[in-house]
């Protein structure tokens, strides 16, 4: 995190130098604190050292179940995900994609649980590295999802406020999740800013990750998603069975192609699927 500390010292630098003669500088009491890692000190030049330094968290069984987590268990109840898995890997690796945006057209239709399900999914196959962000500062409910107590706040990291060390936890060896406890004021203005996209890129200089996700906000429900896209590069739409209606989808899915690359649609809360598919 050195890097991290020492790129955004010459960015707010370059923004003081940029200050229009005369203007005011903001008093020590209201200057952002710095970004640094809690191994700042020696730190680890391997990256499994690097993720072994955010601190860890342990999902317990029983929220896992009760959110329906069901990929944090692996075995049968979650071989759809895996086989999303597999078919995620395929087209991010075919397009380059690292940076994706889970999102879907209106609130409801399990978009953070899928993010939740693919992330475990992808974490049980230990050669992959992924890192998920919550995005959706409006209605941030990662966190709350994988139980996680602890009071994060990444959006604060995201505006450089905080050590982004401080509002992270690590589950396993190869899962970084990100999560917010209260919504913000100014999501889309936040997500989209020079200081969020500076600490996500330094962030995936020092820990290397395979994937990025972002839970983000539903498409039809503000800006926030579209404007964020421009700097990831693709997204998976999540619909709901008998809920997504074929219009939403299409605008959505419009929408996105418009800015960045679908890599696919999921339909999620199917009730009504056929023997071929399954298995078990």
């Amino acid at each position: 995190m050195e890097r991290l500390q020492e790129a955004l010292k010459r960015a707010r630098e370059m923004r003081e130098d940029a200050r229009p003669p005369g203007a005011s500088v903001p008093p020590p009491g209201d200057a952002r604190p710095p970004l640094t890692a809690k191994t700042a000190q020696g730190a680890p030049t391997d990256v499994q050292a690097r993720w072994d330094s955010v601190e860890e968290f342990s999902p317990t069984p029983r929220i896992m179940r009760k959110n329906r987590v069901v990929s944090f268990f692996g075995g049968p109840e979650a071989s759809s995900f895996d086989i999303m898995r597999t078919k995620f890997v395929q087209q991010a690796k075919a397009k380059g994609a690292k940076r994706i945006v889970v999102t879907s057209p209106g609130p409801g239709c399990g978009k953070t649980t899928t993010t939740a399900n693919l992330a475990f999914s992808l974490a049980r196959q230990g050669d992959l590295r992924t890192i998920v962000v919550d995005i959706d500062l409006r209605r941030p409910n990662f966190g709350a999802v994988l139980g996680v107590q602890r009071a994060q706040q990444f959006s604060s990291a995201l505006a450089q406020d905080a050590d982004p060390m401080d509002h992270m936890s690590r589950i396993g060896a190869n899962l970084i999740v990100g999560t917010n406890a209260v919504p913000v004021s100014n999501p889309s203005e936040l997500i989209q800013s020079h200081s969020a996209q500076e600490v996500l890129a330094e962030l995936e200089r020092h820990f290397e990750p395979d994937f990025v996700l972002f839970d983000a906000p539903p498409v039809l429900t503000s800006d926030d998603t579209i404007g964020f896209l421009e700097h990831c590069d693709a997204a998976l739409i999540v619909a709901a069975a008998e809920q997504s209606s074929i219009e939403e989808l299409d605008v959505t899915e419009a929408e996105v192609a418009s800015v960045s690359t679908v890599l696919g649609v999921v339909l999620n809360k199917c009730r009504y699927t056929t023997t071929n598919y399954d298995y078990y």
